[in-house]
């Protein structure tokens, strides 16, 4: 697969559905340059989100490092294990999302996969910079979930690889539902020789 052609998952949860910010989402890729190829609404279940949310150490731990390290830099004593830590989380997500609509896409273009985290903003809306959609369109931090006992609300997900992103496509896609067309943009954004100033009057 080319670099242009490197594709990503991204998914309007409920939360952002809720909020009408379906078209921000969907305004803020097209403006960074990427091509949808596919979009559709589901109502993800247990045997989605199972395959996205993988029963393995690996993803437990590196959840559940990511929340100690987030809540320790805002002032909050955590002695929980990571594993455990990741474990809660990922059966929090599933009991929360489950049977509630989500949006999901996919989006293509260089870079896919880094451009669609930089433009949702950290995982912690708290820490998300402004300019991102997590930074300017929530107030929600794990202080906050925590208090309120859900998972975290943030709008929208975004793959964190292409590996990730690869796989999330096939839970949600099949393939016939993915769409390649020509996209007069990507001549923009990769062509070569394009846009001469008087090049038609020669």
């Amino acid at each position: 697969m080319s670099l242009r052609k490197e594709r990503t998952f991204i998914a309007v949860k409920s939360d952002g559905i809720q909020r009408h910010l379906i078209g921000e989402v969907i305004q803020r890729f097209e403006q960074r340059g990427m091509k949808l190829a596919a979009c559709k609404m589901v109502v993800p279940q247990a045997e989605h989100l199972t395959r996205q949310y993988p029963d393995e150490e690996w993803w437990y731990r590196n959840v559940g490092e990511k929340t100690l390290k987030s809540r320790h830099a805002n002032g909050v004593e955590d002695s929980r294990d990571p594993v455990e830590i990741g474990k809660w989380v990922r059966q929090m997500i599933i009991d929360d999302v489950r049977g509630k609509p989500m949006l999901a896409m996919i989006w293509e273009g260089a870079h896919a996969v880094a451009l669609g985290r930089k433009t949702a903003g950290s995982t912690n809306p708290l820490d998300a910079d402004v300019g991102t959609i997590r930074g300017d369109y929530t107030v929600e931090s794990y202080e906050v979930a925590d208090c309120l006992e859900h998972p975290i609300r943030n709008i929208l997900h975004a793959s964190g690889s292409v590996e990730e992103a690869e796989k999330e496509i096939a839970i949600y896609f099949d393939s016939d539902e993915i769409v390649d067309y020509p996209l007069l943009t990507e001549e923009v954004l990769y062509g070569r020789g394009w846009g001469k100033v008087g090049e038609c009057l020669k």
